[in-house]
Order: structure tokens, then C-alpha cells, then sequence
């Protein structure tokens, strides 16, 4: 059944302009003398490297070599990257303090701590330091169940567990001036002390190592000789896990100069840093060729960082550029494999892949700690490329089937595979990145000047980053954030695609849900808020319908895909869904009366119910026109 609508076109697009579903259509085309402005203006927080979500590269601070980049997740990436001029050092990218001591190390499959523990709740005081835990059981750390995931020491077999691990500090002056770090693995349930002073609570499953950093004032209470970390452990239901320990920092490059940054530059699919050290200029570069046009490389968890030098004096230099990455930091394990394939030296730890150029080029690897390094020339000014790769472990479940990731699709089935393919063309790359730049620079700037260029270059990259493009059974492309199918989220980021012509990832996001209501596995009369959490398509996970304005949205997003494409088939083959909506807004207008009062705005349901059914309209006209 079609709904009727009497609203004007004109009155209908003025709403849709309102709303913020199609603020950017403009701006669009140039012609002209090509030229590429510069965003250099300081974005903490924004994407230098998009690669996959569970492993997106972020800046911190407006350069690179004040702290270290981090994670989507706001994990820290322990990477150091250090440019050696004839003899002296300037450290380009991460802070001084990369490498860790530990003062009582996380368990491992080779070796344990010792700890006290009880199943019971001990009483009040249980976490002091001086209480007395002489009854307590003795038992081997980490603690968790036989089959985990992770390998433990002793057996929890019960609900709750209650852990003492006394640490001895002989000199705590070596504390001084220094970080001190707690860090922890466990399932389900985690509540940490110092000394009796309480650090954290958290509850969920941490599959990685989780770190806190001890306040001034939590050091300050360390004494020289018997210390106390205790923890309490809780399982809801499931695999158990518990394993903690103390670290300092090391600062291994605290003597190393900081290079001088004399640029910045945010592009949509590369950032890069121009950086003086002595008498030779260093351009990093970070490209993320999954944001590329060109090439189909959408969903590619592979990025690179390129490096180039020039000696300003023109003179010969000795140098050398050095990576250095704490991958048991990163992971909480120590184990990393280093192999030479088709001229590329790789390394891997967990899921994370790291390659370099093997001509000129050195490795090393100490209790998890990487250190790739390459020797260049200023008389050829050498160019190169650090390849980053990281594959996810799990994958998206839907109907019992499990959804294949988008870049396995030409049968490649390892990241290597998919590293040397970038690694053998990163300088093509970059230079197709380069011209797809300076375009969409020029654009933005005539379109709202520098901050805007900033704003679109970035929430682009936030988007690419925090998707996951998989292939359907019917091999059709679905695209989904940690939320699968949010629709809500799907119309926020609906401006930003439009504007850069993704009407390719617009449909992938939607295609799932459609999908999903066409299966009858979603039997109410207007679309889910979402279809699932990350890995498992099966349900709706807000509790709150929200049913108008997802349903609003719905028509909304499909017009502008029928209006850009100025083709119908795609709203035709979801025609009954789409009337079916808009018979459910219709419905809700004539039977809600809504109080007079207030300003309106796009959240309303009343502005919602009208921003829906004029979208419908609009749909009905392109539909009679063909």
C-alpha cells in the first residue's frame, strides 16, 4: 500500500536540508589550475591510520614526537620512530619512554607468580597491606579456568576469587620520575588495590592486556620491602581469568633530541610531517589506501607510513631511520615471529603485522620488543615504507553462517599476502592518493575553507575506521560499525559519505538491514534500531525502538541514494519495507496528539513523522517519473 502524502517538493528539500541528511550535495565539481591546500591545523584525535577497527591508529597531540599515538579503543601504541644523522638522534614519532621494567611480571605460558588466595569473601580490610593472609590458600598466578583462552597457573573454579600478591621494592627512590603501570587481563569481573588504596573496577572480557597508570600520590605509598597488589575476580558465567603485575618505565630514549616539526598536513587518505633533524628534512607519511577511489581496496586492513629524506646542506650523510615497537606491551605476550618473504622482512605478534624493505635493512627482537631499522641516502634521497597490517580475529556471525571479510574476496587469505600486494605498489599508491588528495582538498576549502577541509577529511576517516565491509552470501557488500546495522548512527555519518560520493558504502550500510527485515527475522512495522553487537547479527541490542526516527531515517537515506543515483531500482527492490514505514508514520500523525509547546527540532517526533513521509513523497515522484 502507498501512502499519499500532499506536501510540496520544494517545502519537502528545505526540511531534508534542515535536518542534515543532505547539507553537502554542493561543492562539488572544479575546474582549473590543480592545487593542493593545506589543513595544518592541529587535530588531536584524528585518524592517521585507518587499518582495521580493532587496531585504527590515532593521534594525541598535534605532533608525533610529544606522546604516543593510540588505539581506536584509547589503548596506547608503543612505537618509537628515531632518524640517526651522522651519529645523533632525533626522535620523530612517540615519546621517550617506550621500553618497560617489570617489577612483578604478568604470567606467561612459562612462568607464574605467587599469590595468595580465597574463594570466600575475607572480611572487611582483605586488601590492606597489612592484613594477615597467613590462612589464605597459596597458588600459582595467572588463575582461570582449565580451557580458557589464556593459560593459567591455578584452577578458579568458583564464582568469586580474592587474590593477594605481595611485591618487594628494595630501593623506591628507583621509582622516582617515573611511570608506574598496573597491568591486567581478566573474565568477567576485576577490581584492583594498591596498598589498600582502590585503583579500578571494570566488568566485561578484556581480551588484551589493559594498563593503569598509578597516580604520583598511589606511588608515593610504596614502601621499600613488602608491598600488596590485590584484586578481586568475579565470573558470570563462562570462562574465568585473573593475572595482574607492576611495571616501571624505562626511558630508553630520553637522551634522544626531539626532531623539530616544521608541517603538518591532514589530506583525506594521508597525514603527513615534515620534520628538520640536524642538517637532513624527514617527510613521514600515513596513508590509509583503503580511503582510495581508484583502487578497490575498500576494507584493506593494511596501511603504510612512507619516509623520505633531503639533505637541505647537499652534502653525504650517514643516516638511518629506526621503528622501534613494545608489542608485549601492546599484547601482554613475548612471543614474535620475523621472517624475509619476496624481498620484505615481516614480523608478527598476535594479530599485528609489521614489514620493511629487507635491502639495507636490520632486525631485532628482545621480550617482545621489535626494532626494525633501514639505512638511507641523502645523495639518492632514499625513499621507503613501514607496512602495517592486522588481521581480526573474529568474525561476523549472521544465521549461523560466519561473513566473509570484504578483502578476502579475490581468494587472498592471509594479511602477508595482502601486505606484499601493497608493499610492491605503495609508491603507485601513494601517488593515486596524492591526486585524489589535491581534489578533494580544493573542493572542501572552496566549499567551507580550512576548518571545514578538517572536519571532512577527518570524520571521513572515522568512518573507514570504525567499519567492517564483509561479503554476504549472496555476495553482496555489508558494511557495519560495533553496533551492527545502527541506524541512527548510519544518518549521522550519511552527510560525510555524500559528500564524497560513497554511494557505494551508503547502500552497503543499509543493504544489511533491509536484508534482515526481508528475512522476517524483524516482524514489527518499522525498522530495528539496530540488527546485533559485534560479531553476532541476531538481535536488537537497544532496548528503546526509537520507531520513528528510524523509520524517518530509512526513507530519508533511501531518497538520497534514488535522488543521486537518479535511478529507482534500488528503493524498488525495498519498495513494500519503505510503504510499510511510512504507512507506520502516517499512523502514528493521525493518532498521537502532540502538545503545542516547545521549539522544534530534528529530534522531535513530529518533525521526524514529517521528515519521513515528505522523503516518501519525494521516493513517489521519482517512482512515477520513471
Amino acid at each position: 500500500m502507498e501512502v499519499k502524502c500532499n506536501i510540496r517538493p520544494a517545502v519537502m528539500w528545505k526540511i531534508v536540508l534542515f535536518s542534515g541528511i543532505i547539507p553537502l550535495i554542493c561543492a562539488c565539481s572544479y575546474s582549473g589550475k590543480r592545487m593542493c591546500p593545506s589543513s595544518d591545523i592541529p587535530f588531536p584525535g584524528h585518524t592517521l591510520l585507518a587499518i582495521a577497527p580493532d587496531f585504527t591508529i590515532k593521534a594525541t597531540e598535534d605532533t608525533l614526537n610529544k606522546t604516543y599515538p593510540c588505539l581506536r579503543s584509547g589503548k596506547m601504541f608503543p612505537v618509537t620512530g628515531i632518524l640517526k644523522v651522522d651519529g645523533k638522534s632525533y626522535r620523530f614519532l612517540g615519546g621517550d619512554s617506550l621500553r618497560i621494567s617489570s617489577l612483578s611480571p604478568l604470567s606467561d605460558e612459562n612462568s607464574e607468580w605467587q599469590g595468595k588466595y580465597s574463594y570466600l569473601f575475607p572480611g572487611r580490610g582483605w586488601e590492606q597491606r597489612e592484613y594477615n593472609d597467613s590462612l589464605w590458600n597459596k597458588g600459582k598466578g595467572a588463575f582461570g579456568s582449565e580451557n580458557g583462552k589464556f593459560q593459567a597457573h591455578t584452577v578458579w573454579g568458583a564464582k568469586n576469587i580474592y587474590v593477594r600478591r605481595h611485591i618487594t621494592i628494595a630501593n623506591k627512590d628507583t621509582l622516582k620520575e617515573r611511570k608506574v603501570y598496573l597491568r591486567y587481563i581478566y573474565d568477567d569481573q576485576i577490581k584492583l588495590y594498591c596498598n589498600g588504596e582502590y585503583l579500578l573496577g571494570e566488568e566485561a572480557f578484556l581480551p588484551q592486556t589493559g594498563c593503569y597508570r598509578l597516580t604520583d600520590e598511589t606511588v608515593a605509598q610504596i614502601i621499600n620491602g613488602d608491598n600488596v597488589i590485590a584484586a578481586y575476580g568475579g565470573n558470570a558465567e563462562g570462562t574465568a581469568f585473573l593475572d595482574f603485575g607492576l611495571y616501571v618505565e624505562n626511558k630508553t630514549y630520553a637522551d634522544v633530541k626531539p626532531a623539530i616539526l616544521k608541517q603538518m598536513n591532514m589530506q583525506t587518505t594521508q597525514t603527513y610531517y615534515v620534520f628538520q633533524c640536524g642538517e637532513v628534512e624527514l617527510l613521514i607519511d600515513f596513508v590509509s589506501p583503503s580511503l582510495s577511489e581508484k583502487w578497490d581496496m575498500t576494507g584493506w586492513p593494511v596501511g603504510f607510513l612512507s619516509y623520505q629524506i633531503h639533505a637541505e646542506d647537499e652534502k653525504e650523510h650517514t643516516v638511518e631511520i629506526l621503528f622501534d615497537v613494545d608489542l608485549e606491551w601492546l599484547f601482554g605476550r613475548s612471543k614474535v615471529d620475523s621472517w624475509c618473504e619476496q624481498n620484505w622482512r615481516f614480523t608478527k605478534s598476535d594479530s599485528l603485522y609489521l614489514a620493511i624493505k629487507a635491502n639495507e635493512s636490520t632486525f631485532s627482537s628482545e621480550d617482545g620488543h621489535v626494532i626494525l631499522s633501514q639505512k638511507l641516502s641523502t645523495k639518492n634521497e632514499d625513499k621507503g615504507a613501514l607496512l602495517i597490517g592486522y588481521e581480526e580475529g573474529q568474525t561476523l556471525q549472521y544465521g549461523g553462517e560466519s561473513l566473509s571479510p570484504l578483502w578476502k574476496k579475490n581468494g587472498t587469505g592471509e594479511i602477508k599476502e595482502l601486505m606484499k600486494s601493497v608493499g610492491d605498489r605503495w609508491q603507485e599508491l601513494k601517488e593515486e592518493c596524492d591526486k585524489q588528495d589535491c581534489l578533494w582538498s580544493v573542493r572542501a576549502f572552496q566549499a567551507g575553507g580550512k576548518t571545514f577541509a578538517g572536519q571532512m577529511f577527518s570524520s571521513y576517516r572515522d568512518f573507514i575506521s570504525s567499519h567492517r565491509f564483509v561479503l554476504s552470501s549472496e555476495n553482496k557488500i555489508f558494511c557495519f560499525g560495533d553496533t551492527l546495522g545502527n541506524i541512527r548512527e548510519a544518518y549521522e555519518s550519511f552527510p560525510t559519505l555524500l559528500y564524497f560520493n560513497r554511494i557505494d558504502w551508503m547502500k552497503s550500510i543499509l543493504d544489511p538491514i533491509f536484508e534482515y527485515c526481508e528475512d522476517n527475522h524483524w516482524v514489527k512495522r518499522y525498522p530495528p534500531y539496530d540488527i546485533g553487537l559485534y560479531p553476532l547479527i541476531n538481535k536488537q541490542v537497544k532496548l528503546d525502538d526509537n520507531a520513528v526516527a528510524v523509520a524517518a531515517d530509512m526513507l530519508m537515506m533511501t531518497a538520497v541514494i534514488v535522488e543521486m543515483e537518479q535511478d529507482f531500482s534500488y528503493a524498488d527492490a525495498h519498495w513494500n519495507l519503505l510503504c510499510l514505514w511510512a504507512d507506520y508514520l502516517r499512523e502514528k500523525m493521525e493518532k498521537d496528539v502532540y502538545p503545542c509547546e516547545g521549539l522544534l527540532n530534528e529530534d522531535d517526533e513530529r518533525v521526524k513523522c514529517v521528515l519521513g513521509l515528505m522523503a516518501y513523497r519525494k521516493l513517489i515522484q521519482l517512482k512515477e517519473s520513471v
